[in-house]
């Protein structure tokens, strides 16, 4: 018979404290994550960046923009599947986070977060400014029209 481990007598209640107060935790994590259609960032749907109401406006601008053929995460995001996904994880925790700790009204986009957006528009646009020297600059700089905002 093999030996098996024994848990002593007095560990036995805080393990079932920890048990079930790590089950509550999962509970609102998953609950939170349906009721806020976290689910919805996984996916390519511009529609996803509505769920919170301080993008719509973005949002609106992006539908009559130059670039509304696009989703989203063709600019905002990487193309490597794992940085891609990295950053949608960065950017939702510090959104979540955000959003139900500080008043947030307005999202500005954090440094990481325009390098990712210039070396998009270079990927795409490259055929027409890959001669471009961007030293210092970022295309949205200029075309501030790419910005979503009225």
């Amino acid at each position: 018979m093999a030996n098996r481990i024994r848990i002593p007598d007095w560990l036995k209640p805080a393990g079932m404290v920890i048990t079930v107060l790590l089950g509550i935790l999962a509970g609102i994590g998953i609950y939170t994550f349906i009721y806020a259609r976290g689910y919805s960032y996984l996916t390519d749907n511009p529609k996803a960046c509505v769920n919170c109401h301080v993008m719509r406006d973005q949002y609106q601008a992006w539908q009559s923009g130059v670039h509304r053929a696009q989703s989203c995460n063709d600019c905002h995001v990487p193309y490597v599947l794992i940085s891609k996904y990295a950053i949608k994880a960065r950017n939702g925790f510090s959104h979540s986070y955000a959003f139900t700790f500080t008043d947030v009204q307005v999202i500005h986009a954090k440094p990481i977060s325009q390098k990712v957006v210039q070396l998009n528009c270079q990927r795409c646009h490259q055929p027409t400014t890959g001669h471009l020297k961007m030293e210092g600059k970022y295309c949205f700089d200029c075309h501030s029209e790419t910005r979503h905002i009225r």
